[in-house]
């Protein structure tokens, strides 16, 4: 039975994006995780505090569980047992508030177990050797004046969940954690189950030399601003991670920046999604998805890692930019697709390096297909499918290794051509060699103006 309270209490992250496709013209449209011990890449949104998880016991003050409890000055709290109601933190907007956990079992049946009310920043540790869990109800309703209070960990403000011990927070009515202001998670072994995300910070999240499970019904992890122009982004640095999720592994309203991660995701949806641009750098990526392995609506870049991809789509944004990586994706529609998302960008798929292997499955299908520009200088791309390259602009491929079906090429087959029932594509045009249904057509020229597209071609569309 919900029940509706109203609850009264006393007491920049700028992503450096590698090199780009031209703008566009004006007017056109069970395992347990190890973090990596070591950071080779720098993350201005995590402190020194942030990462270590440290704390004096000697100046901690120890929290007896005793129902709900308010905390109202900055400081460090330990907290060790079993705790049934609320731990609110309603301090001073220039106080820092440090929760250690140790040992501790914190759960709330009628809203958050954890909630930042007010404070500069809330760290949440989990102290080295100890077990803790915190968790809510799955059935209650809870408002605090414009915020609904819906996750297990509910802040306001700053959060940081770090320390070496182990942390579980199950999200048995909505979120797990959410942070309505940045969300900084450097915690080595923290498990994460939501009925809809997992973690949600909404100016930003981000990971560094941390290791996180998440079990999602919607998105594993989401930055959800879109109003702000420097926010709603994610950053992972040399962390591992692991996301069963319902909807994206990975949202961001702007950006995400991937600089080392050992990440397995299995998404419904996309498995690393962004309104604005995705960058990956290093890392070991094993994706299994419903959609898109990798989506931007503005630009895709890697320079590096090792990506194992299997999905409906590979790769898709308006640009799309490889220098570097082992790429393998199979794909049961495109392998990567540069297709207008975005006036920001001319649609381009530029390869400058790595090693790409492409598979397709049966049907109307392109290993590599741009509604702009094909841009080959180096690396090698090897692509098996019936439509291996697909591009309405212009293909130039003046350096790497190019393999189509096994068989090295020096230039880049077209497949609008043929291959989709017609000379001009689509299901139509004027016939053409090789069309969708595979045998000869019936009715002459097919096309617009024709019966059932000609020599191979689909079904016209027009009269007959």
């Amino acid at each position: 039975m919900k029940k509706s309270l109203k609850i009264t209490l006393v007491g920049a992250l700028a992503l450096f994006m590698l090199g780009g496709c031209g703008a566009a013209p004006a007017g056109s449209a069970g395992t347990v995780l190890t973090a990596p011990l070591s950071a080779s890449a720098s993350d201005a949104a995590v402190s020194n505090r942030d990462a270590s998880g440290e704390y004096d016991a000697s100046e901690a003050l120890t929290l007896a569980p005793d129902g709900d409890l308010t905390i109202t000055k900055a400081g460090t709290y330990i907290l060790s047992g079993e705790y049934k109601g609320m731990i609110v933190v309603e301090a001073g907007e220039e106080d820092k508030v440090q929760l250690v956990l140790g040992n501790a079992t914190i759960t709330n049946e009628n809203g958050p177990a954890i909630y930042v009310r007010s404070a500069d920043k809330v760290f949440l540790t989990a102290a080295e050797g100890t077990v803790n869990t915190i968790s809510d109800g799955s059935d209650y309703t809870l408002t605090d004046g414009d915020a609904t209070l819906d996750a297990a960990v509910f802040s306001r403000d700053d959060l940081t969940i770090n320390g070496s011990g182990s942390l579980t927070i199950n999200g048995n009515y909505k979120h797990a954690v959410v942070s309505k202001d940045d969300l900084v998670i450097t915690a080595k072994d923290l498990s994460v189950n939501a009925q809809n995300v997992g973690l949600n910070g909404k100016d930003s999240v981000s990971l560094s030399e941390a290791a996180v499970s998440i079990t999602a019904g919607s998105d594993g992890i989401r930055s959800d601003n879109d109003t702000d122009a420097d926010k709603g982004v994610v950053s992972v640095v040399d962390s591992a991670i692991r996301i069963t999720a319902g909807s994206d592994g990975i949202q961001a309203a702007r950006s995400i920046e991937i600089d080392g991660c050992s990440c397995e995701i299995d998404a419904e949806d996309d498995a690393i999604h962004a309104d604005g641009s995705v960058a990956i750098r290093r890392g070991s990526f094993t994706i299994t998805c419903g959609d898109d392995a990798i989506h931007a609506d503005e630009k895709v870049e890697i320079s590096g890692g090792t990506l194992t991809v299997t999905g409906r789509e590979g790769i898709e944004a308006t640009c799309i930019l490889i220098s570097g990586g082992d790429i393998t994706i199979t794909a049961s529609d495109d392998g990567i697709n540069a297709a207008r998302k975005s006036s920001a960008y001319t649609p381009t798929v530029e390869i400058t390096g790595g090693t790409l292997t492409i598979t397709m499955g049966a049907g109307d299908t392109d290993g590599i297909d741009s509604n702009g520009d094909i841009i080959i200088t180096g690396g090698t791309v090897s692509v098996n499918g019936n439509s291996c390259f697909d591009y309405d602009g212009t293909a130039t491929f003046t350096g790497g290794t190019v393999y189509v079906n096994g068989q090295q090429v020096t230039t880049l087959p077209n497949q609008l051509m043929g291959g989709r029932g017609g000379m001009m594509g689509g299901q139509g045009g004027f016939g053409g060699m090789g069309g969708q249904s595979g045998t000869d057509g019936q009715g002459g020229f097919g096309g617009k103006h024709g019966g059932q597209g000609g020599f191979g071609g689909g079904p016209g569309g027009g009269r007959p």
